[in-house]
């Protein structure tokens, strides 16, 4: 799946996707230059699983609580 497609999917999720990856930082630093082109995918945040580290990266949607 091309990276841009799992910002979109995310994007479009209720709170976001799970990434499985062998290289959670690495695909990390890839997606951060395609969320900076399209203003609409700045809610995504990027967090490198706490409970596999070394194996998912979570694309999550962040939302104001105002």
């Amino acid at each position: 799946m091309p990276l841009i497609e799992l910002l979109y999917a995310a994007l479009h999720s209720p709170l976001g996707i799970v990434v499985s990856t062998t290289s959670p930082e690495r695909l990390r630093q890839k997606l951060y230059p395609l969320r900076k082109e399209d203003p609409a995918l700045l809610p995504l945040s990027f967090i490198i699983s706490p409970f596999n580290p070394g194996g998912e990266l979570w694309i999550v949607k962040v939302t104001d609580h105002e």
